[in-house]
């Protein structure tokens, strides 16, 4: 340009994306991986096997700081090797072993679980579905009509199309919403109907609401001389409703003409009997075919997040300090310094005998057996204690097994 000449470049970054001239990904890859290690070592500054911040901690670092460099652009490099996409997953692999304690051997499925992090590639999935339902609700995007359009099926690698189109045939919901009315006489109404084969757990919630409504403006008899009460687990839509963001809802309630109309939550899975019939009643609507329902990006954004979340686990081990978190899940996944492990992985001790040497020592003989803690056991425990309460009990059962493991000594 000019006297200038203009040099030819193999790759250049745009927005924080590095495109290759293959579309490899490789180097934006290799580079997000760098950056996410360098990031990684603050989390180890934070906590060792015995000593430092919490699950809870170095989870959120792990979350807010390095994941981030992980996943940005995924759903543009989607597509990438399956070998580029293992790069990033053994970074989190190795967070995952920092922020639990866990030995190398340890399974990285029992680390996601009692992290609740999902697998990157879960999210990337998830992600990379949003961005296509997200092309197919602009109108003028171009890859709006590349996602309607057959694949040659001429590529050696896949592409984002062909890759969300399975997704999306991989994944489908059926949620129904559920009715069910007893008036002051005893009379008692029941509906389970369709919500159509796109609809999340608030939408169904909602369509209850309104169809309940309707059901009582168009077909109670005399019903300004009662008061209706609506019953409903759904929080979010009473917060929704509070906040004046339902206003179909909101006009459908004050249109009834009763004494008093009270819209109230309850718990929900508590022996409630109306809430627990309205539950078996979404389970049969479920069976009932499906209408395939528009809806808008949001609420299917909120579906593909549901799909693809993992559910919390309620676990005293949360609440445990550093060293106890390390005790107990070294113990539950046997991947732990006794002796039995030690040798079947290593094989840095001569064998898998306990040094009482009446049975391998691994989780069960060493807490349940082991006539050299017998004194210690006893202390802890004054009566016979299973194992399972020992190591999925509640948070002071959790305590005195971390104590125990102190007290005696044994480096797990």
């Amino acid at each position: 340009m000019g006297n200038s000449p203009i040099t030819m470049e193999d790759q250049q970054t745009y927005l924080g994306v590095t495109f290759d001239k293959r579309l490899t990904w490789k180097q934006h890859i290799m580079s997000a991986e760098a950056i996410a290690r360098r990031k990684l070592n603050i989390t180890r500054k934070l906590a060792g096997t015995n000593w430092g911040a919490n699950e809870k901690v170095l989870k959120s670092v792990y979350e807010g700081n390095v994941r981030p460099h992980l996943e940005y652009g995924s759903s543009a490099w989607f597509t990438a090797a399956k070998s580029h996409h293992q790069a990033l997953d053994k970074v989190q692999n190795q967070a995952l072993r920092i922020i639990t304690g866990a030995m190398k051997s340890t399974p990285i499925a029992r680390m996601e679980e009692i992290t609740n992090i999902p697998p990157l590639s879960k999210r990337r999935e998830c992600k990379a579905m949003i961005q296509a339902t997200k092309y197919k609700c602009l109108p003028d995007h171009p890859m709006k009509e590349r996602l309607k359009q057959l694949s040659s099926g001429r590529l050696k690698r896949s592409s984002f199309t062909l890759e969300t189109r399975a997704l999306q045939r991989k994944h489908q919901e059926h949620l129904p919403k559920q009715v069910y009315i007893e008036y002051p006489n005893g009379e008692k109404q029941s509906m389970a109907i369709p919500t159509g084969l796109h609809c999340s757990n608030y939408k169904a919630e909602e369509e209850a609401l309104l169809h309940a409504a309707n059901y009582i403006i168009n077909n109670a008899e005399a019903h300004e001389n009662i008061q209706v009460v609506f019953l409903t687990d759904a929080l979010s839509v009473l917060q929704a409703l509070t906040n004046n963001k339902l206003p179909q809802l909101e006009r459908t309630i004050y249109s009834i003409k009763s004494l008093k109309t009270v819209v109230q939550w309850i718990p929900s899975h508590c022996g409630i009997i109306g809430n627990e019939k309205a539950d078996k009643l979404a389970k049969e609507g479920a069976t009932q075919d499906q209408e395939e329902n528009a809806v808008s990006f949001t609420e299917m954004k909120t579906i593909i997040k549901s799909i693809h979340n993992t559910p919390q686990q309620q676990d005293s081990y949360h609440q445990l300090s550093r060293p106890e978190q390390t005790i107990i899940f070294r113990l539950r996944t046997g991947h732990n310094r006794l002796n039995q492990h030690l040798y079947r992985v290593t094989k840095v001790i001569p064998s898998t005998m306990c040094p009482c040497a009446e049975a391998e020592q691994n989780t069960e003989h060493f807490l349940q057996t082991c006539k050299l803690h017998l004194a210690q056991r006893q202390k802890i425990w004054d009566q016979p204690t299973p194992i399972k309460e020992k190591l999925f009990g509640c948070l002071e059962d959790l305590q005195k097994t971390a104590r125990f493991v102190i007290e005696t000594g044994t480096q797990v």
